[in-house]
């Protein structure tokens, strides 16, 4: 090979070499400049969180029913921690965990894991002072955290549900999520040789926009009396469980509600997740006897309403015969009239008004009242309910669902479905949030919310009268209060055993009523689910209705006493 030949080669390969050099250069400032930007980032600048504060919620008189307290959270980066004992021995003179639990963690995790989350702060501020001194702060990274408090326990625990690692899981905390929760934001930190951090003002930083507070409609005082009153008769009467509601008739807003039992949000992974979400919103029932109010407005809005007023019922055979089948009263009743089916609670009287009405507007009817939907409050996991369509309603199926048998409804609905009594005829949303703080300003507040007229006011008032004559003289004498006529109706439905027969010995009492009758003030539901002592709603969930009710009552006038002595003094 000629010495020109080899001249060219090497002018060939050098530029050959040079334009590689170019390519590898020009990838390195364009394609790949991201890739080692970051790289020399992470090696000369630390970024920390901040944290944003989740919102607290309020009861309706601002007391804090879920606030947040400060302290820290420990993380572990166990590749790089240099002797195992040591860091273990240090650790468990905090108290942290066992020092044979410590070896075990740093044995088992290869990579960087949660070592102790919710310590306390002080506690921690040590901690961090021993590991810099030592120099494991390398390996053992204390962070500032916010632990989520929930003072009063299991007594609203359904009601504002829980928080996990960063989102709400249930309740208010889980329908609220995205109000509470607000952004972190974050801060860029020069680094130096040995790791060090140091604030650089050029450097860019994202303040942390806090979470929204929630003020609900609830009022704790009521909640604390009704839950008290209702764990008293769940366990006197050995019940598997109980709710109440407590509305307020003039707006809708749930001035209560409780389950029992019930779980502490503050320790929820010692109980069933089946408590997580309120009794009255998620489960299905067949309601029974204080399902009959809607056969009564079907009747009361018919063609031959007149006729079915001024009829006279013969039920003293103390059953009747429908397609075959026997439906029965439980007392024999003799000859009543059309307020006495609903006072003195006749399955066969109500049989008999099925036999004289449209299965169509009876059904009508229950869509009215809202049943079988939503009730659209803001609380997650509500149940639609199960009603059966006309073409189902054989006479002896449209006499079940009359008295409360086939159909499937919650305690939610069937209140919503009372207070449209209450309320002479209109049927209102029912609503748990009262307002939502921004930054000290309300940015949205609950109020009433009429969805539709369901009755005439003539029609409402009528049935007011039957239900204030089935707390005077019927089934629910046990409800009345001293001062306040009641008006209100029970309910005492046998439950499906597994074979789908209905039970002899399982049953769900209620009795909702709200008083007082001229000026509803509030409405009351109870509900207590198969007690092993006493067979009628009337020995049980009328006395609970009472108690509570006497009790709100005392607290209402205590506080127009001080009120009152307030203004006095001034």
């Amino acid at each position: 090979m000629n010495s020109i030949k080899r001249i060219k080669i090497v002018k060939w390969s050098l530029s050959l070499v040079f334009f590689a050099f170019f390519i590898y250069i020009f990838l390195l400032q364009t394609v790949y400049s991201k890739k080692y930007e970051q790289m020399a980032s992470r090696q000369h600048c630390d970024s920390i969180s901040l944290l944003a504060e989740r919102g607290k919620i309020f009861d309706t008189k601002g007391t804090p029913l879920a606030y947040n307290q400060l302290c820290a959270s420990v993380r572990i980066l166990p590749q790089y921690v240099r002797c195992r004992d040591s860091v273990a021995n240090l650790l468990a003179i905090y108290d942290l965990k066992s020092k044979n639990d410590i070896i075990n963690d740093l044995t088992h995790n290869t990579k960087l894991f949660w070592f102790k989350k919710y310590v306390d702060y002080q506690t921690a501020n040590q901690l961090k002072k021993d590991l810099r001194r030592r120099q494991f702060d390398n390996s053992i990274i204390i962070a500032d955290d916010l632990k989520r408090i929930y003072p009063f326990g299991p007594s609203l625990g359904s009601v504002l549900g829980i928080l996990g690692e960063d989102n709400g899981l249930a309740g208010v905390e889980f329908a609220c999520d995205k109000i509470l929760k607000g952004k972190q934001g974050c801060i860029i930190l020069q680094k130096d040789a040995i790791g060090n951090n140091y604030y650089w003002p050029t450097y860019p930083m994202v303040r942390p926009q806090n979470g929204d507070d929630v003020v609900l409609t609830i009022n704790l005082d009521m909640q604390e009396i009704a839950y008290r009153e209702l764990a008293k008769y769940v366990d006197n009467f050995k019940a598997i469980r109980g709710s109440v509601l407590v509305i307020d008739t003039k707006s809708g807003a749930i001035l209560t509600m409780c389950d029992y039992p019930d779980f502490d949000p503050q320790s929820y992974n010692d109980y069933s997740t089946s408590l997580w979400t309120s009794t009255a919103v998620s489960d299905e029932f067949e309601p029974g006897s204080v399902y009959k109010l809607v056969i009564c407005a079907t009747a009361l809005e018919s063609e031959n309403k007149e006729q079915l007023l001024n009829r006279e019922y013969d039920v003293s055979r103390g059953f009747i015969e429908i397609s075959g089948k026997k439906i029965n009263d439980v007392h024999k009743n003799g000859i009543i009239s059309f307020y006495d089916i609903f006072t003195k609670s006749s399955n066969i009287g109500v049989s008999m008004l099925s036999q004289c009405l449209s299965r169509e507007k009876f059904f009508l009817m229950e869509r009215r009242f809202g049943f079988s939907v939503p009730t659209g409050i803001e609380l997650p996991g509500e149940a639609n309910g199960y009603l059966d369509p006309p073409r189902f309603l054989t006479p002896l199926r449209f006499s079940n669902n009359a008295f409360g048998q086939g159909v499937r409804t919650t305690l939610l609905q069937l209140s919503i479905a009372y207070l449209t009594i209450a309320d002479d005829g209109l049927l209102l949303k029912p609503y748990i949030i009262k307002e939502i703080i921004h930054n000290g300003k309300t940015i949205y507040q609950g109020k009433r919310n009429v969805i539709r007229r369901v009755l005439d006011e003539p029609i409402a008032m009528l049935i007011k009268d039957i239900l204030s004559q089935a707390v005077i003289q019927g089934t629910g004498r046990a409800a009345q209060l001293d001062d306040f006529l009641v008006c209100g109706k029970t309910g005492t439905a046998q439950k499906l055993e597994p074979d789908g027969t209905y039970s002899q010995k399982k049953s769900i009492m209620t009795f909702i009523g709200f008083f007082p009758k001229e000026n509803p003030q509030y409405l009351i539901s109870v509900l207590v689910d198969e007690p092993k002592i006493s067979r009628f709603a009337s020995e049980i969930t009328c006395p609970l209705f009472h108690d509570i009710g006497v009790k709100i009552l005392q607290l209402q006038n205590s506080k127009t006493i001080t009120n009152n002595k307030d203004l006095a003094l001034h």
